[in-house]
Protein backbone atom coordinates (compact mmCIF):
# COMPACT_ATOMS: atom_id res chain seq x y z
CA UNK A 1 0.00 0.00 0.00
CA UNK A 2 2.90 2.37 0.82
CA UNK A 3 4.38 1.79 -2.64
CA UNK A 4 1.02 2.65 -4.21
CA UNK A 5 0.75 5.95 -2.27
CA UNK A 6 4.41 6.81 -3.02
CA UNK A 7 3.63 6.30 -6.72
CA UNK A 8 0.56 8.56 -6.57
CA UNK A 9 2.36 11.53 -4.98
CA UNK A 10 4.45 12.39 -8.09
CA UNK A 11 1.37 11.97 -10.31
CA UNK A 12 -0.70 14.30 -8.14
CA UNK A 13 2.16 16.83 -8.05
CA UNK A 14 2.48 16.66 -11.84
CA UNK A 15 -1.27 17.17 -12.34
CA UNK A 16 -1.36 20.17 -9.96
CA UNK A 17 1.66 21.70 -11.73
CA UNK A 18 -0.08 21.28 -15.08
CA UNK A 19 -3.21 23.10 -13.88
CA UNK A 20 -1.18 25.94 -12.33
CA UNK A 21 0.91 26.38 -15.48
CA UNK A 22 -2.17 26.25 -17.69
CA UNK A 23 -3.73 29.06 -15.66
CA UNK A 24 -0.58 31.19 -15.99
CA UNK A 25 -0.49 30.68 -19.74
CA UNK A 26 -4.04 32.00 -20.15
CA UNK A 27 -3.24 35.37 -18.59
CA UNK A 28 -1.82 36.88 -21.79
CA UNK A 29 -3.55 36.27 -25.09
CA UNK A 30 -3.60 37.93 -28.48
CA UNK A 31 -1.13 38.49 -31.26
CA UNK A 32 1.90 40.68 -31.71
CA UNK A 33 2.29 42.34 -35.12
CA UNK A 34 5.44 43.94 -36.50
CA UNK A 35 5.27 46.13 -39.59
CA UNK A 36 8.36 47.50 -41.33
CA UNK A 37 7.03 50.21 -43.62
CA UNK A 38 8.43 52.38 -46.38
CA UNK A 39 7.02 54.82 -48.89
CA UNK A 40 7.72 57.91 -50.92
CA UNK A 41 6.25 61.18 -52.10
CA UNK A 42 7.46 63.61 -54.73
CA UNK A 43 10.23 64.99 -52.50
CA UNK A 44 10.69 62.38 -49.73
CA UNK A 45 11.61 58.74 -49.09
CA UNK A 46 10.62 57.18 -45.76
CA UNK A 47 12.40 53.94 -44.86
CA UNK A 48 12.56 51.70 -41.82
CA UNK A 49 9.38 53.01 -40.18
CA UNK A 50 8.28 50.40 -37.64
CA UNK A 51 4.91 49.73 -36.07
CA UNK A 52 4.49 47.13 -33.32
CA UNK A 53 1.01 46.20 -32.12
CA UNK A 54 0.51 43.97 -29.10
CA UNK A 55 -2.69 43.30 -27.15
CA UNK A 56 -1.76 46.08 -24.68
CA UNK A 57 0.61 48.38 -26.58
CA UNK A 58 1.18 50.33 -29.79
CA UNK A 59 4.63 51.54 -30.86
CA UNK A 60 5.54 53.57 -33.93
CA UNK A 61 8.68 55.19 -35.26
CA UNK A 62 12.41 54.76 -35.80
CA UNK A 63 12.09 55.61 -39.49
CA UNK A 64 14.30 57.83 -41.61
CA UNK A 65 12.94 60.58 -43.84
CA UNK A 66 15.32 61.52 -46.66
CA UNK A 67 14.75 64.35 -49.08
CA UNK A 68 15.26 63.14 -52.66
CA UNK A 69 18.29 64.34 -54.63
CA UNK A 70 19.47 66.67 -51.84
CA UNK A 71 22.36 66.37 -49.37
CA UNK A 72 21.59 69.60 -47.52
CA UNK A 73 18.31 71.45 -47.20
CA UNK A 74 18.21 74.29 -44.72
CA UNK A 75 14.84 75.54 -43.48
CA UNK A 76 13.36 77.04 -40.35
CA UNK A 77 10.25 74.81 -40.16
CA UNK A 78 9.72 71.04 -40.51
CA UNK A 79 6.84 68.89 -39.29
CA UNK A 80 5.60 65.34 -39.83
CA UNK A 81 2.66 63.35 -38.52
CA UNK A 82 1.77 59.68 -38.81
CA UNK A 83 -1.92 58.90 -39.33
CA UNK A 84 -3.72 55.62 -38.65
CA UNK A 85 -7.21 55.12 -40.11
CA UNK A 86 -9.52 52.72 -38.28
CA UNK A 87 -12.86 52.40 -40.08
CA UNK A 88 -13.47 56.06 -40.98
CA UNK A 89 -11.67 57.47 -37.93
CA UNK A 90 -8.38 59.17 -38.95
CA UNK A 91 -6.09 59.73 -35.95
CA UNK A 92 -2.59 61.17 -35.61
CA UNK A 93 -0.51 58.69 -33.61
CA UNK A 94 3.00 60.13 -33.96
CA UNK A 95 4.24 63.64 -34.67
CA UNK A 96 7.35 65.78 -34.44
CA UNK A 97 8.34 69.32 -35.40
CA UNK A 98 11.50 71.34 -35.72
CA UNK A 99 11.75 75.12 -35.77
CA UNK A 100 14.83 77.25 -36.25
CA UNK A 101 17.52 76.92 -38.91
CA UNK A 102 17.86 73.16 -39.46
CA UNK A 103 19.11 70.78 -42.14
CA UNK A 104 16.16 68.50 -42.93
CA UNK A 105 17.72 66.55 -45.83
CA UNK A 106 17.76 63.49 -43.54
CA UNK A 107 15.59 63.26 -40.45
CA UNK A 108 15.12 60.41 -37.97
CA UNK A 109 11.53 60.23 -36.76
CA UNK A 110 12.08 59.09 -33.19
CA UNK A 111 9.36 56.90 -31.68
CA UNK A 112 6.26 56.78 -29.50
CA UNK A 113 4.77 54.03 -27.37
CA UNK A 114 1.60 53.56 -25.41
CA UNK A 115 -1.80 51.94 -25.56
CA UNK A 116 -3.94 52.81 -28.56
CA UNK A 117 -7.66 52.34 -28.03
CA UNK A 118 -10.47 52.48 -30.59
CA UNK A 119 -13.71 54.43 -30.10
CA UNK A 120 -15.30 51.40 -28.38
CA UNK A 121 -12.56 51.38 -25.74
CA UNK A 122 -10.86 48.22 -27.06
CA UNK A 123 -7.14 47.90 -27.79
CA UNK A 124 -6.59 47.98 -31.54
CA UNK A 125 -5.31 45.07 -33.59
CA UNK A 126 -3.83 45.01 -37.06
CA UNK A 127 -7.18 43.80 -38.34
CA UNK A 128 -8.72 47.15 -37.29
CA UNK A 129 -6.27 49.27 -39.31
CA UNK A 130 -7.35 50.26 -42.83
CA UNK A 131 -4.65 52.77 -43.67
CA UNK A 132 -1.35 54.23 -42.42
CA UNK A 133 0.24 57.34 -43.93
CA UNK A 134 2.62 60.17 -43.06
CA UNK A 135 2.20 63.87 -43.88
CA UNK A 136 5.45 65.84 -44.18
CA UNK A 137 5.34 69.64 -44.10
CA UNK A 138 8.24 72.07 -44.43
CA UNK A 139 8.96 75.67 -45.31
CA UNK A 140 10.34 76.00 -48.85
CA UNK A 141 12.69 78.96 -48.65
CA UNK A 142 13.02 79.33 -52.43
CA UNK A 143 9.24 79.49 -52.99
CA UNK A 144 8.61 81.26 -49.69
CA UNK A 145 5.71 78.92 -48.86
CA UNK A 146 4.79 75.89 -46.80
CA UNK A 147 4.79 72.58 -48.71
CA UNK A 148 2.87 69.44 -47.67
CA UNK A 149 3.28 65.95 -49.08
CA UNK A 150 1.67 62.63 -48.19
CA UNK A 151 3.56 59.33 -47.98
CA UNK A 152 1.31 56.25 -48.12
CA UNK A 153 2.66 53.36 -46.06
CA UNK A 154 -0.22 50.88 -45.79
CA UNK A 155 -3.65 50.67 -47.41
CA UNK A 156 -5.60 47.47 -46.87
CA UNK A 157 -8.27 48.23 -49.49
CA UNK A 158 -5.78 48.86 -52.33
CA UNK A 159 -4.24 45.40 -52.06
CA UNK A 160 -6.34 42.61 -53.49
CA UNK A 161 -3.95 39.89 -52.33
CA UNK A 162 -2.14 40.23 -49.01
CA UNK A 163 -1.22 37.97 -46.13
CA UNK A 164 -2.58 40.73 -43.88
CA UNK A 165 -6.08 40.24 -45.34
CA UNK A 166 -6.05 36.69 -43.92
CA UNK A 167 -5.93 37.93 -40.32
Amino acid sequence: MKKYIKGLVPCIYLMLSFFVLSGCNAQKSGNTYYLLLMGESESWNLTGYEIVITPEDFKAGFGTLKMKNVNTYMTDFFHFETHVVIESDDSVVHTDSVTGETNIAEYTTGAIAGPYINKNGDFITLKDIHEIYVVVEWWDTSKNESIKERIDLFNKSKKEKSFLNEL
